[in-house]
């Protein structure tokens, strides 16, 4: 029996193995066996990936790094090169993406994170100035005051975050007089440390006076585990041991937040080491400033209370706050549609999946986090017939997308909305995502070496997508910035734009590597690089040098029904395959590349790009019918459509 099947879309990407079967599903029909650096389209087809672009090697390639955005405007965007201990930057000027430098050498700052840390940053930005969080440091902010000037300072506030009023009456502190000057508060247990200085407290020496009489302090130094000077804000109206005080809960035995958010002109804090659970809200419109009370504008402290001790691992803003803990996934909101006060605080558990520490980031009106188990990657929004927040398992269909797990998530917008995931693996992982069309679909990527961190940032156009990425260069393990360019396809690659010549220098950071060869337009045969240079057989004007990546989509077979069952388990032989390109190289087609050159073409010849239906031939018979398109020349590849005449054993 002939048929004549058509797969004209592959937006559900790379499916899970578990999901062969399911020819009745309409996600089979739309998704792939095989999904590897090609990216599906929303509106059906699949786009071989751009390549990447090397920009600099990082600060010490032995140690680990992360990258984060930072956004002032449209117009300038930066990506931060974090390690151990310093900062550097990149960004673009003139039209060139590079390291921002100063007088010739890369520019940076010092800071206090150690290459361990890096990993557990979380961030916050508010026009040019970042707020920085890690459970091991002090709140840092990050101010961009000119393309080379940038600040990096413990975060100054005007009042401490608290911790609740003490709970344990054997522990007390003690006044030394009634003045209102420098003078010791006494502690009759081990209770003042270093990092202390300079934070406030709450002290009420006489618990039945009104509440307007609790005394402000600032702590001046230290003199000991049980001794502090401080500054009283009001002279100590009575002496006498006291219970009743609050102190700082930012200390180097308490921890400090992991997790950081801006949510109703307030700045939010929250999970320490010894209050996981716990939030702190700035007063409205004053960051810095977390001085309590009653008032709707004034600071406030909350913890979730659930049934057992769930660490809260990031914080994000949509309609409500959410909070994402080790055990489950919280709105915080005043209730109603009332803003958050003092007074009114809702915290309610939506969802029980569990978060894994890690920035989550916004998709629409949807925050998408990593669960837990570092395996599945879930997206938290409203649905209005339950009236709650719920929690989609995003890998549902491609379960086996994550691997042995998943280290960090960005978002793109621009050209279509695409979720971005690290695996532990070094793979880059990509999920099309279009919620109005119900279409979601994954796809891996893969190069010589291993992406370790990406970073997105918005610009004119299209965003910008910046990568760590780890490779063995001449025996040595580097560690390279590259940024993504989606009309430039080979990796880690430079280009070469002047008069025409045959020497390409300046490559050492392919050192050793086979490269393969753009030459003004033409596939030039591939070179290894020695001594930072090639020679090419010709001299070109326009040469792109880097890695070759190869492009792999295996559609899902065909398994409809064709009359008397199912087709699957039958022997197969295509007559004739028919691939529909758009502006496109000719792939290989099961193994066979359509032949695109005669014997007259010139050597050096550009590479012909087409946007029409190009076919193979008696592919001889197998039980699977599998059509494999694989693509690895440095040139576009994007698949419209796949079909053909297929013989069907009875």
């Amino acid at each position: 029996m002939r048929i004549s099947p058509i797969v004209n879309s592959f937006s559900s990407g790379e499916l899970s193995p578990r999901l062969m079967g399911r020819t009745d599903s309409d996600k089979y029909t739309s998704g792939a066996e095989v999904m590897e650096n090609f990216i599906p389209l929303p509106h059906g087809g699949a786009l071989r990936r751009g390549g990447t672009k090397h920009i600099a090697e990082v600060k010490t390639s032995t140690q680990e790094q992360r990258l984060i955005p930072f956004e002032y405007s449209i117009d300038q965007t930066y990506d931060l090169e974090i390690g151990n201990e310093y900062i550097r930057f990149y960004t673009e000027s003139s039209g060139v993406y590079g390291q921002v430098q100063s007088s010739g050498s890369a520019y940076e700052i010092a800071s206090p994170w150690l290459e361990s840390e890096v990993d557990g940053i979380q961030y916050a930005q508010n026009a040019d100035v970042m707020w920085l969080v890690h459970p091991n440091h002090p709140p840092q902010r990050i101010v961009r005051v000119s393309h080379t000037s940038w600040t990096l300072t413990a975060e100054s506030f005007g009042f401490t975050p608290l911790n609740e009023v003490n709970q344990d009456d054997t522990k007390t502190l003690t006044f030394q007089n009634q003045n209102k000057a420098d003078q010791n508060l006494t502690a009759n247990w081990a209770f003042f440390e270093s990092s202390m200085v300079g934070q406030d407290m709450l002290v009420d020496v006489d618990h039945g006076l009104p509440s307007g009489e609790v005394i402000s302090v600032k702590i001046v130094s230290i003199t000991s585990a049980t001794v502090a000077i401080v500054h009283p804000h009001i002279a100590p109206p009575a002496l006498g041991p006291t219970a009743f005080w609050q102190a700082p809960a930012y200390t180097a035995t308490n921890g400090y937040p992991a997790a950081i958010v801006f949510y109703e002109q307030r700045l939010w804090y929250a999970g320490t080491t010894a209050k996981p659970q716990s939030m702190w809200g700035s007063k409205t419109g004053v960051y810095n400033n977390f001085e309590t009370g009653a008032n709707a504008d004034q600071s406030l402290f909350y913890t979730i209370a659930s049934d057992r001790v769930n660490q809260i691992k990031w914080l994000a803003a949509t309609t409500v706050m959410m909070a994402g803990t080790t055990g489950g996934e919280f709105r915080i909101s005043g209730g109603g549609e009332s803003a958050i006060t003092p007074t009114n605080v809702d915290v309610r558990r939506q969802t029980s999946h569990g978060s894994r520490r890690g920035r989550p980031v916004y998709v629409g009106n949807a925050v998408f986090f990593i669960q837990r188990s570092n395996t599945k990657v879930r997206n938290l929004s409203y649905k209005w017939e339950s009236d709650a927040f719920a929690s989609d398992d995003m890998t549902f269909l491609a379960e086996h997308i994550t691997g042995v797990g998943v280290n960090h998530i960005a978002f793109s917008q621009i050209p279509d909305n695409l979720l971005l995931g690290i695996r532990d693996d070094g793979q880059l992982l990509t999920m099309v995502y279009e919620p109005s069309q119900d279409i979601v679909g994954w796809s891996r990527h893969v190069t010589d070496g291993k992406y370790i961190d990406v970073s997105i940032t918005s610009r004119a156009g299209n965003d910008r997508w910046t990568f760590i990425v780890e490779r063995v260069i001449d025996g040595v393990t580097k560690r390279y910035i590259e940024m993504y360019e989606e009309d430039h396809f080979l990796d880690c690659h430079a280009r070469y734009e002047g008069t025409a010549t045959a020497s390409i220098t300046g490559l050492s950071f392919l050192e050793g590597k086979t490269v393969a060869i753009l030459a003004d337009g033409a596939v030039h045969p591939s070179k290894v690089v020695s001594g930072g240079a090639i020679t090419l057989n010709y001299a070109a004007s326009d040469v792109l040098v880097g890695l070759e990546y190869v492009s792999k989509l295996t559609p899902t077979r065909y398994g409809a029904n064709v009359g008397d069952g199912t087709s699957m388990g039958r022997q197969k032989r295509w007559s004739e395959i028919f691939v529909q390109l758009s502006n496109s190289a000719v792939p290989k087609i099961n193994g066979v590349r359509p032949p695109v050159r005669g014997v007259d073409t010139t050597y050096g010849t550009a590479e012909p790009l087409t946007s029409e239906d190009v076919n193979v031939r008696n592919l001889g018979y197998n039980r699977d019918g599998t059509v494999e398109i694989e693509h690895e020349l440095p040139l576009p590849c994007h698949i419209v459509a796949i079909f053909g005449t297929l013989g069907v054993g009875t």
